[in-house]
């Protein structure tokens, strides 16, 4: 077998920006735009992402403080780690990890729509089952559909494993 001979480097030219912000932005967008749709929906604080993973914690379900976005509770429970552990307790909160797009072309069921799906996010969505839900957003046709793990498998046309290594 004959070796392939090697490309040089081609030169990286100082000119072209790449705009990697886009896709932050429009997450950032479907989350307010969530908030502002459902009750009692709130993006937490550093406090209350750890009141949630230790209250989860107490009942054996394990939850990783990246693996969600936003959670939903019902409003007579203050957010204070006391009122999220009773929240918990009597089965009143929910996780929501936000997928967002902003593509004219999918539709209101999000057909088509390809998105990741963390290690971490999976396995909460194991242990949580109802209690952890997927919110897809279309910030372009103002378009929310929310699903269980269970539903996604159901809808899913393939699943493709990756895993991302970052150094």
């Amino acid at each position: 077998m004959t070796d392939l001979p090697i490309d040089p480097q081609l030169p990286i030219l100082d000119e072209i920006e790449i705009d990697t912000s886009s896709n932050k932005r429009t997450a950032r967008t479907a989350t307010r735009l969530i908030m502002r749709e459902l009750k009692n929906c709130y993006e937490p604080s550093n406090e209350e992402r750890s009141a949630i993973c230790v209250a989860f914690a107490r009942k054996g379900k394990p939850v990783y403080g990246k693996a969600f976005d936003l959670f939903q509770m019902t409003a007579q429970h203050p957010r204070s780690a006391a009122g999220i552990e009773l929240a918990i307790q009597h089965g009143e909160l929910r996780l929501l990890e936000v997928k967002s797009t902003g593509r004219a072309r999918i539709d209101e069921e999000f057909s088509g729509y390809f998105f990741s799906l963390s290690t971490a996010e999976l396995l909460v969505a194991q242990a949580l089952g109802d209690l952890y839900q997927f919110a897809f957003y279309n910030t372009t046709t103002k378009t929310l559909r929310m699903h269980p793990l269970n539903e996604i498998y159901k809808k899913a046309k393939g699943v493709y494993p990756t895993w991302s290594i970052r150094f």
